[in-house]
């Protein structure tokens, strides 16, 4: 205990390796023999935060469940300890750059946008040249739906030659909401040369090739769509994102039974997403299995009836009576 520095280094190999617990209770020791340094009390809301996305699980793909899922990981006690040690850390050293880095992080979990940006700005005037707090104010920006803000805070971040595979990504995505898809596609291949094995940005590549599909003469770039997606599920086999982009990307080529495949995945991966069974409701149509239909249909009632014309008992009756006619169950 009198080496604080082989505390902290044992505390960051504990991290490294992911487990969490022991990194946090190397810094409660740390501390609690009177070295409640503002480093300290940033290192262990880092692993208080981290333990706490480790117990919450992947984040569903589903815009519904994922509100649940954030909703649930900002009440939850981990992130509360995390906030908690990352105020601290600021107060003992209000000239600490990585602490104010801290809090904008848990700020950003905590779904907290604008505070997070203050958080950022703060780390950014002690440290002008950190370019993970420059990414993570334009994904707050982004947040909030300040799509200007966030594009100038990246534009000068990659202008001033980060070569940030995040940054690109983050870049590509707003570029794709603005419908400037050349630039959009140059920025996600860019990210897919810096970090090549990261799924995330093949599946964004992937996206931006069946947006140009659609256009005249784009058979050439939906096969190449098709490609991307493929291999951001070959890094990551239960990325239910890409099945969902992929099985797009199958009707657009007309592939019924690939599409097919890709919905049955997706939705085994993530039961409570409703426009998966819509898809595969309509795709179960084509391929002549009215039964499976019918039960698709019947799902998607449940899961949303305010997206059904009629009234939802009424349509789930109808869905029922449906099944039952033709699966003769």
């Amino acid at each position: 205990m009198k080496d604080l520095d082989t505390i902290i280094k044992r505390g960051e190999a504990y991290f490294d390796e992911g487990l969490y617990a022991r990194a946090i209770a190397s810094y409660t020791k740390a501390i609690a023999a009177g070295a409640g340094s503002s480093q300290l009390y940033t290192l262990r809301a880092k692993a208080y935060a981290a333990k706490a996305y480790e117990e919450a699980g992947r984040e569903p793909f589903d815009d519904e469940a994922y509100g649940k899922w954030a909703e649930s990981l900002g009440r939850g006690a981990g992130l509360a300890l995390a906030l908690e040690d990352s105020l601290r850390a600021v107060a003992l050293d209000p000239a600490n750059p990585d602490a104010y880095y801290g809090l904008g992080a848990i700020l950003m979990d905590k779904r907290d946008w604008t505070g997070a940006i203050a958080a950022f700005d703060k780390c950014l005037a002690l440290q002008p040249e950190d370019a993970e707090a420059m990414y993570w104010k334009a994904a707050a920006y982004d947040e909030l739906g300040d799509v200007p803000a966030a594009l100038e805070v990246l534009d000068g971040l990659l202008a001033a030659g980060a070569e940030l595979p995040g940054a690109y990504h983050l870049r590509s995505q707003l570029r794709t909401l603005q419908e400037d898809y050349e630039g959009a596609l140059a920025d996600a291949s860019r990210a897919v040369e810096l970090e090549p094995e990261e799924p995330e940005y093949y599946l964004q590549r992937g996206k931006v090739l069946s947006y140009l599909g659609e256009k005249s003469g784009g058979a050439e770039r939906l096969a190449e769509a098709l490609k991307d997606l493929t291999e951001a599920l070959r890094l990551d086999p239960s990325f239910a994102e890409a099945y969902n982009w992929r099985s797009l990307a199958y009707l657009q080529a007309g592939d019924d039974g690939r599409e097919l495949a890709d919905l049955d995945t997706l939705i085994a991966l993530e039961p409570g997403h409703a426009e998966a069974y819509r898809r595969r409701y309509e795709c179960r149509l084509v391929s002549g299995d009215r039964g499976g239909a019918a039960l698709d249909w019947l799902y998607y009632c449940r899961l949303k009836p305010g997206a059904v014309s009629e009234p939802p008992a009424e349509a789930a009756r109808a869905a029922r009576s449906d099944f039952r006619k033709f699966s003769g169950n």
